[in-house]
């Protein structure tokens, strides 16, 4: 198993690095699957090594984005932290009244479906693309599309309940006259 591990470590990790956007996440994944693979090997020979190495990290890669879909907080504050930049031009208020928001946002997504929840966390999170998130779950694309905006609508309609409508409204994208 050593020498499949070495021979397609470059290939495994673009395999996992598809699936799972965050890199130390992808590192651990290969890890992960390597010590199963071989773990696997010492109790019986595996005929074919580099198709039960990328198959284990497959498995390995959609236990991590189950999980993940359990705690969607923790992608959003990793991604909060490499945008405090953006963060210092606004008041006090703004920022109270914007992780507010953000927990309600947090709090609505857990209460999708879960095939729902792990669409539009597959998207909104790891900013996979529609026919990835097809490939990975084994759906197609239209299901995918149907998810997204099943979700998009949910989590919209519980923040505008919780906030109020104007909270809502406010975010939606202006359109011209005539458009």
């Amino acid at each position: 198993m050593l020498s499949a591990y070495e021979a397609h470590l470059r290939a495994l990790k673009r395999f996992v690095s598809r699936l799972v956007k965050n890199q130390s996440d992808v590192e651990d994944i290969v890890q992960e699957a390597f010590l199963l693979a071989y773990n696997a090997e010492r109790g019986k020979d595996i005929a074919q090594p580099k198709s039960y190495l990328f198959r284990t990290a497959k498995h390995v890669s959609l236990n991590h984005l189950r999980q993940a879909t359990r705690r969607p907080t923790e992608f959003l504050e990793d991604s909060a932290e490499s945008s405090e930049a953006l963060i210092s031009d606004f008041t006090l208020e703004d920022e109270v009244m914007a992780q507010q928001k953000l927990g309600i946002h947090c709090e609505a997504v857990a209460t999708l479906p879960e095939k729902c929840r792990k669409v539009y966390l597959m998207r909104k999170v790891y900013a996979m693309s529609h026919k990835e998130i097809a490939d990975t779950l084994g759906i197609t694309v239209s299901t995918v599309e149907t998810h997204i905006e099943k979700g998009f609508a949910r989590c919209t309609e519980y923040v505008r309940h919780r906030m109020g409508d104007g909270a809502v409204r406010r975010e939606q994208p202006v359109r011209k006259r005539g458009a």
